[in-house]
Order: C-alpha cells, then sequence, then structure tokens
C-alpha cells in the first residue's frame, strides 16, 4: 500500500486507523469531518488532495458524510482511476459512479471477515445500550430480537447468543422458515413475526438488526410501556419510532456501534480488511 492514504474521519475508528497506518509506515493524511463547521472546509481539501492518492477511506457508513451530493461530485470529477476507495454502505449512486469509472472499492460491510469480527464488538455493545437504557436486568428478560431474510445474521446471531449467556430468554422473530430452523438449530425459540404481536407482550426488550419496517404498530402496541427497543439496522432502521414514541415506549436506532464500544479493536479490523484488499 504505497503512496498517500486518506482518511475521512467521523469516529475514533479512524483516529485509530490513522495511528496504526502511521505507524507502519504509510503516509497518511486525515480529513475530519466530525464538526458541521467544518465540513465543506474539510472537502475542500480532499478535492486538492484527491489526485494523488493511492487509497481513499470513506467513514462507516459512507452517509456519515454531511454532503452526499457535494461528496459524490467530488468523487466523480477528482478521483484517480487508480486509487483505492474503501467505506461502509456505499450508496447505489456511489456504486454506480466507481463502477462506471472502473475504481475497485471496497465495501467494508460486505466483507465476510470484518462482518463477522465485527459482530463481536457489536453485541457487546448492544448489550452495553440495553443494560444502560432498560429499567430491568437481562437475566431472566424476555428479549425478542429480529432476523432477516438471508439468516439472523452475524450481529443477530452474537446478540441472541451473548444475550441468552447473560440468562435472558431470547425469541428470533423471522419471515423465513429457513432462518427460524437456523435459529432453532442454534438453540432459540424462533418463530414467525406474525406471532409478533403475540411475543412482545411481556418482552422487556427488543433488538431489530433488519433493515426493513419489521417492527410495526401491531407488534409495538402489545410490548409493555416499559420496554426498550434498540435498532442496530441501517438508517432508517425497521422499527417505527414515530409509533413507539406514540405509546411511550423508548426506541432507539443506534448505529456504527463497534466504532463507539470498541473502536481501536475495529479499527485493527479495517486495517486487516486493507491490507487483503490491496493484496488482490
Amino acid at each position: 500500500m504505497n503512496g498517500q492514504t486518506i482518511l475521512l474521519i467521523s469516529d475514533m475508528r479512524q483516529v485509530y486507523l490513522a495511528e496504526i497506518l502511521t505507524k507502519k509506515g504509510m503516509s497518511v493524511r486525515c480529513l475530519d469531518i466530525r464538526n458541521s463547521q467544518t465540513v465543506e472546509e474539510q472537502l475542500l481539501k480532499l478535492k486538492k488532495f484527491l489526485a494523488g492518492a493511492a487509497m481513499l477511506v470513506l467513514p462507516i457508513p459512507v452517509t456519515k458524510v454531511p454532503e452526499q451530493e457535494r461528496l459524490n461530485e467530488i468523487l466523480n470529477k477528482n478521483l484517480a482511476n487508480d486509487t483505492l476507495v474503501l467505506g461502509g454502505c456505499f450508496t447505489e449512486e456511489q456504486r454506480e459512479l466507481l463502477d462506471r469509472r472502473g475504481i475497485r472499492y471496497l465495501d467494508f460491510m460486505e466483507d465476510e471477515v470484518v462482518a463477522q469480527e465485527n459482530a463481536v464488538a457489536t453485541a457487546e455493545g448492544a448489550i452495553a445500550e440495553l443494560t444502560n437504557h432498560s429499567p430491568y436486568n437481562i437475566e431472566g428478560a424476555k428479549i425478542l430480537v429480529t432476523g432477516g431474510y438471508i439468516g439472523y445474521g452475524n450481529c443477530g446471531k452474537a446478540i441472541a447468543k451473548k444475550l441468552r449467556g447473560l440468562g435472558a430468554r431470547v425469541t428470533v422473530l423471522a419471515r423465513r422458515r429457513e432462518v427460524r430452523k437456523q435459529a432453532k438449530e442454534d438453540g432459540f425459540y424462533a418463530v414467525d413475526f406474525a406471532f409478533g404481536p403475540e411475543e412482545a407482550m411481556g418482552a422487556a426488550m427488543l433488538v431489530n438488526t433488519v433493515p426493513a419496517p419489521v417492527v410495526t404498530r401491531v407488534i409495538i402496541k402489545e410490548l409493555p410501556r416499559d420496554a426498550y427497543i434498540l435498532d442496530i439496522a441501517s438508517k432508517p432502521g425497521g422499527t417505527d419510532f414515530a409509533c413507539a414514541k406514540e405509546f411511550g415506549i423508548r426506541a432507539d436506532l443506534v448505529l456504527g456501534i463497534p466504532g463507539k464500544y470498541a473502536p481501536k479493536e475495529s479499527a485493527y479490523i479495517l486495517e486487516r480488511s486493507m491490507e487483503r484488499f490491496a493484496a488482490k
């Protein structure tokens, strides 16, 4: 990985990543976009320095850059064809732009190794959120964990297993029979979302991992009013937040949990992914 690497700093993961890369002898330039007042200034610097960049590391998710339209314009006009681009959860417009230009890019969230390693930090962070915001202990609590269309996923599985390890009574909600079968093989009680309202009765907490509208009014209205909903799915999440507010139930969309709870470990995970990508 010779040449300059540009990092857009959106959380502590990139701060630690810059430190790791610098210690490895790489030339690193950091552009801090955490202050909304100086984002335009940082994007102007990005425009200036992109031509000489060997690698560009964007935030996770890339939508953390406040000026998405401006970012896309800069990438299209100033990105060199041989620059490697990395980030998390690229938008369709950004994917089309990079594909059209023939630029190699990596979505960290599609790297299976990253997904598996991040799941541990996500699960631990999710449990911290539940502990901080629920009025109940995890031990003995009935907790619902949602599963998606291709499985209950690295994060959902890791969260469910850690919750069970802490003594929770975990139910996996999933639409597909194959997903429910997988969850049952892992030792969990698993049901279709059609039974969500019934399972919501008496549930102290609900963790959503599905980036689709699955935690709907029919489920929310059956939750106890002191239940806590934690949604960790990609923005805008899968919870009807307006409905939760209507019923007086706290519901939080918490993104980038690894960057919040385990930023240095997450930085090492990203650095190893960068090495694998650059070596291809």
